[in-house]
């Protein structure tokens, strides 16, 4: 299955595209007009799969995606997991360096599907359908509070702390804009 938006391949069971943020579904954008009846609250904006700028691991990269309600704004963290790393390894071990990158695509591909599946629990055609976001919540700020502690760097980083400790979170250059020209009229 292909993005209606941005054309790139997403997973059959994607509720959203992991490039864009546009719904899977029905192609519509992540603002929703109406809920269903097992909805929890109404999702503004979500975007996946952002990694941490200038941030090194050698097992596996953590991912975070951005969540905006209504009234608050989240960063979530998966787990890290070390498929594309196993991969990689296996596969230089066992052949090559065209094996190695074989592997740890193979696994890097298992890793974004464990992603994928963690958001199913509680995303349902753009708005949330359970809690169980909360057991990956690294960050969670209230909206009138979020002008504060977001800011952007060189047009590519997207900037949340606090004065002491700063996450910088970067994805693609077309990501950054759809997410900076949503979340300045949020906050305002």
């Amino acid at each position: 299955m292909f993005c209606s938006n941005c054309g790139t391949k997403i997973e059959e069971e994607a509720i959203f595209c992991q490039n864009c943020g546009t719904s899977a579904k029905d192609g519509k954008e992540v603002l929703t007009q109406s809920q269903p009846k097992n909805s929890v609250g109404e999702i503004l904006y979500y975007g996946q799969d952002y990694i941490r700028a200038k941030h090194f691991a050698i097992v596996s990269l953590p991912y975070h995606d951005i969540l905006v309600t209504k009234d608050k704004f989240f960063i979530l963290q998966f787990p890290k997991t070390g498929g594309g790393t196993w991969g990689l390894i296996i596969g230089l071990i066992l052949f090559n360096i065209l094996g190695a990158a074989i592997g740890a695509a193979i696994g890097n591909s298992s890793d974004r599907k464990k992603r994928q599946n963690a958001r199913n629990t509680w995303l349902l055609e753009n708005n949330l359908t359970s809690e169980n976001y909360r057991e990956y919540i690294f960050v969670e700020i209230s909206k009138d509070k979020l002008k504060n502690h977001l800011s952007f760097e060189k047009n590519k980083y997207v900037v949340v702390g606090d004065g002491e400790r700063a996450i910088r979170l970067k994805k693609s250059k077309k990501e950054f804009i759809k997410f900076k020209s949503f979340i300045e009229p949020y906050v305002l």
